[in-house]
């Protein structure tokens, strides 16, 4: 606190108005926590929010899932952001789709965790102040800034990470998928029935896909039409080559073209898309290497092929 004290007075000049300030700063902060904590504690406890909670949730999962408290808390903070319904349709949305989120109040945990890991990040270096020495003010407050900055960007750069790890597994395991499909739709089973044992067969190798596909099962159940269906799918994972395959089938079954023949006809297109961009890879596999030859291999050679040219004439030029 003394420290705290003495950057204010530094900053301000004036010793008892640095310290009203500081008491002022300090009962405030008291007081909006106490606050905070009462709110959070009291619609955690509360039997009606809770329930609440869970029939909002099982209307939308299907089934009476019973929400963690920290749950609770991140759902509480992050609706101060906005209504769940106004961000159905966000980029925010899209990107925790994307990544594997789909709670209804997905968007709100996420940006209660952004401001939460914030303000703890911030607690933390006040906290660690008085056992830094020797810090300026400037140094404080770029040190602040930089906490902050980190606890707000950290979850979002993990989304993004989640986000592009899971479209890679999706992209790697679509192949597989789309010659199972053709499998089980040239031999007679219907469209839903072949992705329902396409998402069976696939529900050890490839879990992500899997449970996508019981997904679009369950809505052709459900009721909805089969394109309807298809371009969820296509939403939920953000995938080119899917978005390609939906566009196709919707075709097939609006003009009632064969499937078979699609699923074939876009396999083979999808099989020659893969090459491609295997040898685009393989192209660009050259040029990547620049880099690491000149900076890794390049001056242990030249110091083991001329180091020792150039030890014998140290030496020769020494002796004269």
């Amino acid at each position: 606190m003394d420290y705290l004290l003495s950057l204010l007075e530094s900053v301000i000049g004036d010793p008892q108005l640095a310290r009203l300030l500081f008491v002022a700063a300090i009962g405030l902060s008291a007081v909006l926590a106490v606050v905070t904590l009462g709110l959070l504690v009291t619609g955690l406890q509360n039997p009606v929010q809770r329930r609440l909670s869970v029939l909002k949730r099982s209307a939308h999962q299907g089934g009476h899932v019973a929400p963690s408290g920290l749950q609770l808390m991140l759902e509480q903070v992050g609706g101060r952001f906005g209504n769940p319904d106004e961000a159905a349709g966000s980029s925010t949305r899209t990107l925790l789709m994307h990544a594997g989120y789909r709670q209804p109040a997905a968007v709100q945990a996420y940006w209660a965790a952004r401001l939460l890991l914030s303000l703890g990040m911030l607690g933390a270096v006040v906290v660690a102040f008085p056992f830094i020495k020797g810090i300026s003010v400037v140094q404080a407050m770029l040190l602040v800034g930089v906490a902050v900055g980190f606890g707000w960007l950290a979850p979002a750069i993990y989304v993004d990470k989640r986000k592009q790890a899971r479209m890679n597994s999706l992209r790697a395991a679509f192949p597989d998928a789309l010659d199972l499909l053709v499998v089980c739709v040239e031999s007679g089973l219907a469209l839903p029935q072949s992705i329902d044992r396409v998402a069976e067969e696939m529900a050890v190798s490839h879990s992500e896909l899997a449970e996508e596909l019981a997904l679009v099962n369950a809505e052709i159940r459900a009721g909805i039409p089969s394109t309807e269906a298809l371009r969820h799918l296509a939403d939920r994972t953000g995938l080119e080559d899917v978005n390609g395959l939906v566009s196709l089938l919707a075709q097939s079954i609006r003009f009632g073209t064969s499937i078979a023949d699609t699923l074939r006809i876009y396999a083979e297109e999808f099989r020659d898309r893969r090459t491609q961009a295997a040898e685009e890879q393989a192209a660009k596999l050259g040029t990547k290497l620049i880099f690491p030859l000149i900076f890794c291999l390049w001056p242990s050679f030249f110091l083991i092929a001329i180091g020792p040219a150039i030890i014998g004439v140290l030496k020769a030029f020494g002796g004269l």
